[in-house]
């Protein structure tokens, strides 16, 4: 998945950027919720700018990347948010400014720096642009998903059985479960697990469609999230 180990820097020369830890995670509570470092090994001074914005997650492979038209400002800001860095490094605060509605927050943490007097290096300006994570658990889990819509994807022996769900609840609890399909082929797959940011929809894979005659089909869903079930009957056909 992209954006989900640790960062990494977009330009090469010597020296670089980089951040420790990569991931925080504490539960949600006003004030400060975590610190990293920001370590500057190159031999110039750097302007950086820290910005917590929220997740885009990609229905079809669940990988996620940051929204970077949006900020979590409003309820997460780190201190500083902006600042130079001359070679070494330095430690930036995160403090969570108001509760969440949900009580939770999934967010990436952005960090980009670049020289604070451009020198042009080989045709190119030496920008670094890292990605950390962001995990505020809620004090109360709500597990919750929305399911939506069975429909099956793509062509001849690549199809796949889908359905559509959304995390409608506060947790990051990974989402499983099974496919029990009924008609002239019937089988019952595994669900892959996946995790699922709330607000976000996944499609969650009913197995694929290889060797299944023609007809008409009804499959069963069975979906397990954090301790909850949740099933959907639906029909098909091939």
């Amino acid at each position: 998945a992209s954006e989900t180990a640790a960062p990494r820097a977009q330009a090469a020369q010597q020296g670089g950027v980089s951040i420790t830890p990569a991931s925080i995670e504490r539960t949600a509570r006003r004030g400060t919720v975590g610190t990293f470092t920001v370590k500057n090994t190159t031999k110039d001074t750097l302007r950086v700018t820290v910005t917590v914005r929220p997740w885009i997650q990609n229905r079809s492979t669940a990988a996620v990347m940051l929204n970077r038209r949006a900020r979590l400002t409003p309820f997460v800001r780190a201190s500083p948010q902006t600042f130079n860095l001359r070679p070494g490094q330095r430690k930036v605060r995160l403090r969570m400014r108001r509760m969440t509605r949900s009580g939770s927050l999934y967010a990436g943490i952005q960090v980009f720096a670049k020289q604070r007097r451009p020198r042009v290096r080989n045709g190119i300006i030496p920008q670094w642009d890292l990605v950390g994570r962001l995990r505020l658990n809620p004090r109360k889990k709500r597990p919750n998903l929305r399911v939506g819509n069975t429909d099956v994807v793509g062509r001849g022996n690549n199809r796949t059985l889908i359905l559509a769900v959304r995390n409608i609840g506060n947790t990051l609890d990974p989402v499983s479960g099974t496919a029990r399909i009924t008609g002239p082929t019937p089988r019952t797959n595994n669900i892959q697990q996946v995790s699922i940011v709330p607000g976000q929809v996944v499609y969650l894979k009913g197995g694929s469609m290889r060797g299944m005659r023609r007809g008409n089909y009804r499959v069963r869903w069975t979906v397990n999230m954090g301790g909850r079930r949740f099933t959907k009957v639906a029909a098909f056909r091939l």
